[in-house]
């Protein structure tokens, strides 16, 4: 039980320093594309304050919404994994995914057509958020009790 928890807690650590690291690192693209001064310095601070301020300040924060929905998403695959034979690794990570696309694509319907998250404002974004919450399930999948097909 408690491999459970810190395999889950370590998995949704895992994609929300990805989720804000891919966002930060998005802005500072933008940034060089419009001729910014942007230092390896610059990008270093950038990412500890958004890793800081992301998860601490604002209304929601991040990583509370990611275990949010990798929670329902991993006990959804708990349950059909009773049903359906399939590794743990390829069913958690498919619901990391789905967990991720859930929020990446249902959070601009609540806040009126909005991305809040500056990393899924493009369809390349959007897809690396979902791969990043796969990486995390594949993650977890692989860290709890190996289940034999």
């Amino acid at each position: 039980m408690l491999k459970t928890i810190y395999s889950f807690i370590l998995s949704t650590i895992f994609i929300t320093f990805l989720l804000i690291g891919q966002t930060t690192s998005t802005n500072m693209l933008w940034l060089l594309s419009i001729d910014m001064p942007v230092t390896f310095t610059v990008i270093f601070f950038s990412l500890m304050h958004d890793l800081i301020n992301m998860n601490v300040g604002g209304a929601i924060p991040v990583i509370g919404l990611v275990t949010v929905g990798l929670l329902i998403a991993f006990i959804l695959a708990r349950i059909i994994l009773v049903w359906v034979s399939m590794q743990n690794k390829y069913a958690y990570a498919l619901a990391g995914g789905c967990a991720i696309a859930a929020i990446v694509l249902l959070m601009p319907l609540a806040f009126y057509n909005l991305d809040l998250i500056a990393g899924a404002r493009s369809i390349y974004g959007k897809g690396f958020l979902i791969i990043s919450g796969m990486l995390g399930g594949h993650l977890f999948g692989c860290m709890i009790k190996s289940r034999e097909v």
